[in-house]
């Protein structure tokens, strides 16, 4: 196959191309979760969306083979919005919420962590909501009992 590259997996995630994405993943898992995660950071309104449903689809699609995979991308998102270091990854929570809403049986248990991380740090919140938007879709029983808190952030923002 040919070589991994950022402007290639930026080529699939504008083209919505989620079979070539899926096997570009299946050949270098770790190097394709890099790129995407740095997409996310992307300041392209529409690329960085893309990019957070890839991570839904690719944790749909693979989670079941690489649970553990999946749970450092919590994980790490989790860690990325209590770091202090100032290098502050605004996305985050979209990017757990999207693992979780591509396998919520095996990862909505982390939903409650994510919300609360984030809930009260404004820079978060944006995030914090389009990732609530993401899991309620996927099992609204996640997501219920943060409604009122999410429908007052909505209301403030």
């Amino acid at each position: 196959m040919e070589e991994i590259t950022k402007s290639g997996v930026r080529a699939l995630v504008e083209a919505g191309d989620e079979r070539a994405l899926l096997a570009l993943f299946d050949e270098d898992p770790s190097r394709v979760r890099r790129y995407l995660t740095r997409l996310t950071r992307a300041a392209d309104d529409a690329c960085r969306a893309r990019a957070v449903v890839c991570f839904r689809t690719l944790s749909r699609e693979r989670s079941a083979h690489m649970p553990e995979f999946f749970l450092e991308i919590v994980r790490r998102s989790l860690w990325e919005m209590n770091e202090e270091g100032g290098n502050v990854a605004w996305s985050a929570p979209e990017v757990a919420g999207a693992v979780i809403a591509g396998s919520p049986v095996r990862y909505g248990g982390f939903f409650s962590y994510l919300f609360h991380a984030a809930v009260d740090e404004p820079s978060f919140q944006p995030s914090l909501l389009a990732a609530f938007e993401l899991v309620s879709a996927a099992d609204p029983s996640l997501t219920r009992p943060f409604e009122e808190q999410a429908r007052a952030l909505r209301e403030a923002l």
